[in-house]
């Protein structure tokens, strides 16, 4: 690979040794500097969430002021009747005109209480048994909302008094409802403790206006969540029930007393909780905003080792160019040299280090190699030569083919139905084997080879040999190496049945195992003794190998050729194996890819 030719390594070392002593200076100086500014960053965070939760301590206060004092209050300039009075009067009667006048007394309250507080949206009163009395500056209650079943009023009289505080989303029970958050407070008689009804003060996001007043200018957000980790306030923003970001939920949580800290490379996070509830205020501050304020050491840092770094960086391009110019030289003549005839190097560096000698010894090789591989190809020549004139006197295959033809028809008209068989299926398979449109062939013209020297056989034979076939139908059309069957029936006929007594068979198999084709020829001949089946082992063990035009192996040529023959087309992972048992007979397999 080119990243790694010497020029590259000699480079990077180069770089290394230059750039690692600026990179430990430089980093040891920035670390000092972030430091000083985390330092600053965080009195700033914590002073400002410190200001954030004593500001909304007291929209608690006020909050729960008003709740606690509304039902103090009288509902009558003449007499003293309070707000509790007033509810179990509203239980106790069914007249529509004292309910009436009930419900214009609690209004005159509600509306007090809503010009003391302009983020207070309406104040409302619920009645046990589904009665409710509102007051809505921006928003009421819609006609026909029935409390009694909502999440909100079940929670609100489990705190049996104490203050709930709802989520920060639309209510649907509202007219033209916007985001608000709902405070709500069970009502009770302060003599004997009867439930009397809720109490609901439903406020505007903007009761959280005061975490803005604080903010400082570098600190990119801040978060108010409840428990549950539903955001109530972000920022400017009104999130209306959205999550805090899973990041800040998970550090939240995790925290450790009434304030936490966290850094990273890109903010800082300070998480404070409030004393009185579940509620947290987080503050992310941009830690790369602050640098820009007072980046200018850390600019002044980043400049001096940016500037040296590019200095030896050019330096070290120029010194690695100049040393390994050379050889990078030398190996592009020698990459050349494997497509084109042998090219010598004509080296323009006359040198007598360790490079001029690479060049004067390659060019010397060259020279070697180039008169070797002449005299290589003489030699070739002439051996091809001789071989041609040996195939030119041997027998014109198609004489042959058109002498058995004719045999076949003289037989034919003399009735001796015997030869005209055999010289049929002889002639067939000599077309067969003199075949040369291509080396792969249907499976099913192999297996008609197989049928064509059988046919032969069993007129020799007689009923002294049976012969079958279980071919699967996808095997048929398949494309497989030619004459790689036959060769196997002809072993299987000539070693196995040939000397034994009495009948046997050959079976011929062939199936899909998969990605493969799987064919099996069996025969119950006389089998072999454990030493031939090594034997037979290690010969196909043995790798292929080009023994010359004209030589033949006289061991056990069908079987080591048919295997020699798989292997070199298809790859070392397919060929013959062998199974024998002496007396039983034995199962040659051949496996071969099935495309």
């Amino acid at each position: 690979m080119r990243f790694f030719n010497i020029k590259t390594k000699l480079f990077l070392v180069l770089l290394a040794v230059s750039l690692i002593p600026i990179i430990v200076i430089a980093i040891s100086s920035y670390r000092s500097y972030t430091e000083l500014v985390n330092k600053q960053t965080s009195l700033v965070a914590a002073t400002t969430i410190g200001n954030a939760v004593e500001s909304i301590e007291g929209v608690l206060q006020n909050i729960e002021r008003i709740s606690i004092t509304f039902q103090q209050q009288s509902s009558s300039s003449t007499e003293y009747r309070t707000v509790s009075d007033e509810l179990k009067q509203l239980q106790a009667t069914n007249d529509s005109f004292e309910i009436y006048t009930i419900r214009n007394k609690l209004k005159l309250i509600f509306q007090n209480v809503l010009l003391g507080y302009d983020y207070i949206n309406g104040v409302y009163l619920f009645t046990p048994d589904g009665k409710f009395i509102s007051y809505g500056s921006v928003s009421d209650l819609k006609a026909d909302y029935n409390p009694l079943q909502d999440t909100w009023y079940q929670k609100t009289l489990a705190k049996q008094g104490e203050l709930y505080i709802g989520d920060n989303k639309i209510k649907p029970y509202f007219i033209n409802a916007k985001p608000s958050i709902s405070f709500s407070r069970a009502v009770y008689d302060m003599n004997t403790g009867e439930f009397l009804g809720v109490f609901m003060l439903d406020c505007s996001l903007d009761i959280f206006s005061g975490l803005n007043r604080n903010l400082a200018t570098n600190l990119s957000n801040i978060y108010l969540v409840n428990e549950d980790g539903t955001l109530l306030f972000e920022g400017s923003q009104n999130p209306a029930g959205s999550t805090l970001p899973a990041e800040l939920w998970t550090k939240a949580q995790n925290m450790n007393g009434d304030q936490a800290k966290y850094y990273n490379s890109d903010d800082i996070t300070v998480i404070q909780a409030f004393p009185s509830n579940g509620w947290k205020v987080i503050a992310n501050l941009s830690t790369s905003k602050l640098y820009k304020e007072y980046g200018i050491s850390q600019k002044l840092i980043i400049y001096i080792s940016a500037t040296c770094g590019v200095l030896f960086l050019i330096l070290s391009i120029l010194l690695s160019v100049w040393i390994t110019r050379p050889i990078i030289e030398l190996s592009r003549t020698m990459r050349k040299n494997k497509s084109q005839k042998f090219i010598p190097s004509k080296a323009k560096y006359k040198r007598n280090d360790e490079i001029g000698i690479l060049y004067t010894e390659y060019d010397k090789m060259m020279q070697d190699i180039d008169l070797y591989i002449r005299e290589s190809y003489q030699n070739r020549i002439l051996t091809l030569d001789s071989q041609m004139k040996a195939l030119e006197a041997q027998i014109n295959s198609h004489f042959l083919y058109n002498t058995l033809e004719s045999i076949n028809s003289i037989a034919e008209i003399e009735e001796v139905e015997s030869i005209a068989i055999m010289t049929k299926a002889l002639g067939d398979m000599f077309r067969y084997s003199i075949k040369t449109e291509s080396e792969l062939v249907p499976a099913s013209e192999e297996l008609q080879h197989v049928d064509n020297y059988m046919a032969i056989q069993q007129i020799r034979y007689g009923d002294k040999i049976s012969f079958h076939k279980t071919i699967d139908e996808r095997v048929q059309s398949s494309k497989i190496l030619k004459l790689i069957l036959q060769p196997l029936v002809e072993n299987a006929l000539y070693h196995g049945l040939e000397n034994k007594k009495g009948k046997g068979s050959i079976t011929v198999n062939g199936c899909r195992e998969g990605h493969d084709l799987v064919f099996e020829i069996i025969d119950d001949g006389i089998g072999m003794t454990t030493a031939q089946v090594a034997e037979i082992q290690a010969l196909l063990a043995e790798p292929p190998e080009f023994g010359g035009f004209g030589q033949r192996n006289k061991r056990s040529i069908g079987i080591k050729n048919v295997h020699s023959r798989i292997v070199l087309y298809y790859g070392p992972g397919y060929g013959l194996t062998f199974e024998s048992l002496e007396g039983l007979g034995t199962t040659v397999k051949i496996t071969i890819p099935a495309n």
